[in-house]
């Protein structure tokens, strides 16, 4: 590819770098225009990916002349927290251009943990968060909603750039294993992967070994999953006060209004809280496209802790103290 191909690439916004290849240090750019990144839950649906135009550029090929990245803001989150509808909800024509769970993050992540302390990953991490900085229309910032390993690069991310910032989305752990229990077989089989995913990222050392961890029961190990990310998301907002919020998934779904305008102030968005409520999507369950009614959600929360209360209970009783062991403090921090 010659200089000028690469610059027209980076050019054009609808080329997503959707992974990074690390044995031949190069981008794989897929061509997802605005809108059908809108429609995609997640931009590692392979579906998704097979239908779009794709190329594969080496790093070094790629010049950025012309090409000025934004400031990049981050979602961190813990899964089962609105998460998705809230990446859909602030992808505003002319605000930002947002982005959920781009698959590259965890390639840089497994490119991190394989180098540790190397300044040539370093230096590959940044122009990879360089290519990622381009927003669909001039004026935009970007809003990265990472994937679960991806939130161990939130360090990386606002370390390149002073003016970013990021929100940590979490849900109380007493409705996260409602949730998850809610789903039955599938939920728990979900939980267990979330751990094992956090596993080979290096993420869940929080003292027990692995004869220990499977005799743990599906919640167990649920919850130590969201401890994992808890972690994360407290490591982030002690590195970098100021810079980073936390927001409880239950008052962003009761209290949507509020919530938004929050995040926007905080995030530098110039929007209306009220037109982005209005936008239908917020009333649309993120992954099955349903909608959303907040009374049969707790209708069914009641159901599942009148069923499974005991288990939740000691579940929760538990990591308070797994916690306790690995000085883990629990009540983040500085909320909105």
């Amino acid at each position: 590819m010659t200089a000028l191909r690469s610059v027209e690439t980076l050019a054009d916004p609808a080329w997503l770098a959707h992974r990074y290849d690390v044995r031949n240090d190069a981008i794989q750019f897929v061509r997802l225009p605005r809108e059908a990144r809108k429609n995609a839950s997640f931009l590692y649906d392979q579906a998704l990916i097979d239908s779009a135009p794709s190329k594969s550029v080496p790093r070094s090929e790629l010049a950025f002349d012309g090409i000025t990245p934004v400031p990049v803001h981050l979602i961190m989150h813990s899964g089962l927290a609105g998460s998705t509808l809230l990446t859909k909800a602030l992808d505003i024509e002319g605000v930002a251009t947002t982005f959920s769970e781009p698959p590259i993050l965890t390639d840089l992540m497994s490119l991190k943990l394989a180098n540790r302390g190397s300044r040539e990953v370093s230096e590959r991490i940044r122009s990879v968060l360089r290519i990622l900085a381009r927003p669909f229309e001039q004026g935009e910032v970007v809003v990265l909603k990472s994937g679960a390993v991806g939130n161990a690069l939130a360090g990386d991310i606002l370390s390149n750039w002073s003016e970013s910032r990021a929100l940590c989305l979490q849900s109380p752990l007493t409705i996260y294993l409602a949730s998850v229990a809610r789903k039955r077989t599938a939920g728990r089989v979900w939980g267990r992967q979330l751990f094992s995913t956090l596993a080979s990222a290096q993420m869940t050392s929080l003292g027990f070994t692995s004869k220990e961890l499977f005799a743990q029961t599906d919640l167990q190990i649920t919850a130590l999953a969201w401890l994992a990310l808890h972690r994360e998301m407290q490591a982030a907002l002690s590195r970098f006060p100021g810079r980073v919020v936390a927001l409880d998934s239950e008052k962003l779904l009761n209290s949507q209004e509020a919530s938004i305008d929050a995040i926007g102030k905080f995030l530098s968005l110039d929007y209306d809280a009220e037109q982005v409520v209005a936008n239908p999507i917020l009333r649309r369950h993120s992954k099955t496209g349903e909608d959303f009614d907040s009374h049969k959600r707790a209708r069914e929360l009641d159901e599942t802790f009148s069923i499974h209360g005991e288990e939740i209970d000691l579940v929760t009783q538990w990591i308070v103290k797994v916690a306790e062991a690995q000085g883990i403090v629990l009540d983040l921090p500085n909320r909105i």
